[in-house]
């Protein structure tokens, strides 16, 4: 092929031009060696500022001070703890002690503070100085003292839960706690239903091998974190005879409650049980072998036998007149509910804080222990007692009246999200 003159002086422009800008990029990369190696030289290559701020860094910025760890403190509460009396454990000295107490009284009284819940104190990583106190209320709720700019500031505030919505299904063989715990419930979870369910089916007696149940509840996490379960919204109980449901419902007015399909309150007046029990050892009876004394004599109550130190609830609501001890049923406590029934709790180890004599319980509420107190006593139950007209009744043969239903101006509220749990249910 042959070139021409023009062609050939194209070719050669081309040639120099590629030379120069080789040449070009040579001296560029040297150029820029060196001042990579000077600025590694002088120290003031950008990472290293950047590694050194985080190391040591310098005071007085905003951004420096948030990028300061607080120094923080944490103190179980022990049996017996006061909050006036722990405030050392925490870094506070007498004075910001009772500066606490004084600003969370409105808020939150800390001396009811209890035992096994956390406690925390956060101070400044710097200058040491106080910043706030975390008291764990809860599972749901905290109070939160903090350091203000013309003293301290306290509120009460809630876990803000990520919730996912789950629904487990079981068959019973032995009891509805097992199916539970091999389903991988929380104990949790099963005693709420087990307590939604109480007034209709007796878990002690009342459960047979090949019973079905389904449960919809709140798996919640903290910050990515699975923690204690919340609350089952939609349960269904199913027998060989019966089908029993319960749907979680809050009104406008922030009461709640379980109803059933048709919104009617599931809550009776009384508990079927006030313990969460093993069996019952003893029933109500006229005429029993007496377990020491070895002869006839009248039971006119019940025996669940539990473990040590389980909570006795009380039935129904109503007022303590009695805590005290009876020779052969040992430590009682005695609770009038209106002028129709008293209940009687017997045996117990030891009071819950704040029943004594003229105490306002309600119902559910924890009222004492189960312990083995009393000369009669052969090991650790509670032997549970009621009066109708001051007269002895078997508490399992009563029929009591259900609470109230769904009030009628909010019936079509209900309707509404149990159509909505309903569909959630069923997907």
């Amino acid at each position: 092929m042959r070139i021409s003159n023009l062609e050939k002086s194209q070719y050669t422009k081309i040639a120099y031009s590629e030379h120069i800008f080789r040449h070009s990029l040579t001296i560029f990369t040297i150029v820029a060696i060196v001042i990579f190696i000077l600025l590694i030289i002088s120290g003031s290559i950008i990472v290293n500022k950047r590694v050194h701020m985080q190391i040591a860094p310098v005071a007085s910025t905003t951004q420096n001070k948030e990028s300061i760890s607080a120094r923080a403190i944490m103190h179980i509460i022990k049996p017996g703890e006061a909050f006036s009396n722990i405030g050392a454990s925490l870094g506070f000295t007498a004075e910001l002690t009772q500066e606490i107490l004084e600003s969370a009284e409105d808020t939150y009284d800390l001396a009811n503070i209890k035992a096994g819940n956390r406690i925390q104190s956060f101070f400044n990583s710097e200058t040491d100085e106080f910043e706030k106190m975390i008291y764990h209320i809860d599972e749901d709720s905290f109070l939160e003292v903090e350091k203000i700019s013309d003293g301290l500031a306290a509120s009460k505030n809630r876990n803000k839960y990520d919730i996912e919505v789950t629904r487990v299904s079981g068959t019973i063989e032995d009891s509805l706690y097992m199916a539970g715990i091999n389903l991988g419930l929380e104990d949790k979870t099963i005693m709420e239903m087990a307590d939604i369910f109480a007034w209709d089916i007796d878990f002690g007696l009342e459960v047979r091998a090949g019973d079905t149940f389904d449960v919809l509840y709140e798996k919640r996490f903290l910050k990515g974190k699975e923690v204690s379960p919340g609350k089952v919204l939609l349960a269904r109980y199913k027998s060989e005879n019966n089908e029993y449901w319960a749907v979680y419902f809050k009104d406008p007015e922030e009461n709640e409650d379980y109803y059933d399909l048709n919104g009617k309150n599931l809550r009776r007046q009384f508990l079927r049980s006030p313990v969460h029990y093993k069996y019952i050892s003893s029933g109500f009876s006229y005429k029993r072998l007496h377990p020491v004394w070895r002869i006839y004599t009248p039971h006119l109550a019940i025996d669940y036998a539990a473990a040590t130190g389980t909570p006795v609830q009380a039935s129904g609501a109503g007022t303590v007149i009695f805590t005290g001890w009876k020779k052969c049923i040992g430590q009682t406590i005695i609770i009038r509910h209106n002028d129709v029934y008293t209940t009687r709790y017997s045996h117990v180890s030891s009071y819950a804080k704040g029943i004594y004599y003229g105490a306002k319980v309600t119902q559910g509420q924890v009222i004492g222990f189960v312990g083995s107190t009393g000369s009669c006593s052969t090991g650790p139950h509670l032997e549970y007692g009621m009066e109708k007209y001051g007269q002895a009744v078997n508490p399992l043969l009563q029929k009591f009246d259900k609470a109230e239903p769904i009030p009628r101006i909010y019936k079509d509220n209900f309707e509404f999200y149990k159509d909505a749990i309903l569909k959630l249910f069923n997907k």
